[in-house]
């Protein structure tokens, strides 16, 4: 008689195979579940213009810049302080830094600035740079003087003198006016090719103009020297590489909308450029 010996139907490798096919599925049932952990909003943030080539005409303003710096808090931090602390653009510019608010209603000068909060949170400051600045990317630093005190911050780029691509821009684009002065302020670049350097060129802004209180619209050259006050328009000179900036700032009961920008070339080929800003209502960001 023949004897058949029977054989474990599951070896271990088996048992092994088994047990993951009833392990794997509730694993992946479980990772399928989980949710991702929501992450908190920032209590405080800072915006910088991203970067600017230096510009300026003759020694007592060349290789300058300028850049608008926008802080923002939770508006359960509104009416506290917040110090903006630019120590290594001042550094970068031969320590002279000039601060305003756009409002007018402060003004400094070093490597840091205090600005209250408005009512939702935010706050601007305008910042001039130069002469003879030098090239580099720096970090500005923004703490809140309030518990828990939090610390943020963000990058400027100082851009070595170049020819550019010609047009012009506004820097920001748009810009949440102040709750309590309902001011606004923006850096206006404009960039020629070089043939047409130390030609002078005409920034007006008919659209500003109307949307602020009359005779609130001020007009800033390089260092923070004022230019205009409550007209339209202004004219500079470009410098050798076709380049030329001003600062715009409408410090009173700006109206929100879009407001159009031109750049006007005096001489042929009498060349106009165009660009937009935008003031928006006030709201909190944060």
């Amino acid at each position: 008689m023949t004897h058949f010996v029977r054989k474990p139907i599951l070896t271990g490798l088996s048992l092994l195979l088994l047990a993951a096919m009833w392990v794997l599925p509730a694993h992946a049932a479980s990772s399928t579940n989980e949710k991702a952990a929501p992450t908190s909003r920032p209590l405080c943030v800072v915006h910088s213009n991203h970067s600017q080539v230096e510009s300026g005409l003759s020694p007592l303003q060349e290789s300058s810049i300028a850049d608008i710096i926008i802080v923002a808090c939770r508006p359960v931090y509104s009416k506290q302080t917040m110090t903006i602390d630019a120590t290594q653009l001042f550094f970068q510019c031969h320590s002279k830094l000039l601060w305003f608010a756009p409002s007018l209603t402060a003004a400094g000068t070093g490597p840091q600035f205090t600005v209250t909060l408005d009512n939702d949170g935010n706050a601007t400051a305008v910042v001039f740079g130069g002469p003879s600045c030098a090239a580099a990317t720096t970090i500005i630093f923004a703490s809140l003087n309030a518990p828990p005190f939090p610390t943020t911050s963000t990058t400027f780029t100082i851009l070595p003198p170049m020819d550019t691509k010609p047009g012009v821009t506004a820097m920001p684009r748009r810009e949440v006016e102040d709750a309590v002065f309902s001011s606004v302020a923006t850096v206006i670049q404009v960039e020629f090719p070089s043939t047409q350097a130390e030609r002078f060129v005409t920034f007006r802004s008919n659209g500003l103009f109307a949307r602020c209180a009359p005779s609130s619209i001020f007009w800033f050259g390089p260092e923070g020297i004022p230019l205009a006050a409550g007209i339209s328009s202004v004219t500079v000179q470009l410098d050798n590489n076709g380049n030329a900036f001003v600062v715009v700032i409408g410090d009173l009961f700006c109206a929100s909308g879009t407001s159009t920008i031109m750049a006007d070339l005096h001489t042929v080929p009498y060349t106009t450029f165009s660009t937009t800003f935008t003031t928006l209502s006030p709201r909190p960001t944060i």
